[in-house]
């Protein structure tokens, strides 16, 4: 399903991440694990075709194309780049993603991740595995081939990371592959574990 070989992204500053060889089977659950500047974010982007590697071959379902790979891979969550809005409802959110996707389904993903969420809840208030869940339910309801997620351990305890985990896992059953980002990925059970270093200094 996501075949890289030699993916790096290199900008001015020096190398954000490279080297990375990856193969993913569809339905699999794949942890990225790094400290911070190691560059996960901007992988994951990379993944969902929303930032162009600098070296290295990218294919997602068979499309090379950033566009193509752009209609395979959505963002649940990218730190500091696709994030969920704070100030917005349950129910905004859900709407607001309807709007994005027709074909939405968000009961059948909201069922998926085993949530049950009142529609008046701020996003904010939302406890973070909550969040990272909501986020993945509303990338999910569109049914895509493959979905990323950042920052799974971001303000979470253990016990919210591992829920988080095992509800991954159970996305990727359903048929959508899962590349989720951690800084350890020693609770991420079962999953595929890449690990990313960096000659950068900051993420």
């Amino acid at each position: 399903m996501i075949e890289a070989t030699g993916l790096g992204l290199r900008t001015r500053r020096g190398w954000v991440y490279r080297d990375v060889d990856l193969s993913l089977p569809a339905g699999s659950l794949a942890a990225v694990a790094g400290p911070a500047g190691s560059g996960r974010t901007m992988f994951l982007l990379t993944l969902a075709g929303r930032a162009r590697p600098s070296t290295g071959v990218l294919r997602v379902g068979g499309a090379a194309g950033r566009a193509g790979i752009r209609a395979m891979v959505l963002v649940a969550r990218a730190t500091g780049a696709v994030e969920l809005d704070p100030d917005l409802t349950v129910g905004d959110s859900r709407r607001e993603a309807a709007l994005l996707s027709r074909d939405a389904d968000l009961d059948w993903a909201e069922r998926l991740v085993g949530l049950q969420l009142d529609g008046t809840t701020l996003v904010g208030d939302l406890a973070p595995d909550e969040a990272a869940l909501f986020a993945v339910a509303l990338a999910a309801s569109a049914r895509p081939p493959a979905l990323v997620l950042d920052d799974v351990d971001a303000h979470a305890t253990p016990e919210q990371q591992r829920r988080v985990w095992a509800t991954l896992a159970g996305v990727a059953e359903a048929g959508i592959t899962v590349v989720a980002s951690t800084i350890d990925a020693g609770l991420a059970g079962g999953a595929l574990t890449h690990q990313l270093r960096s000659d950068r200094a900051a993420s």
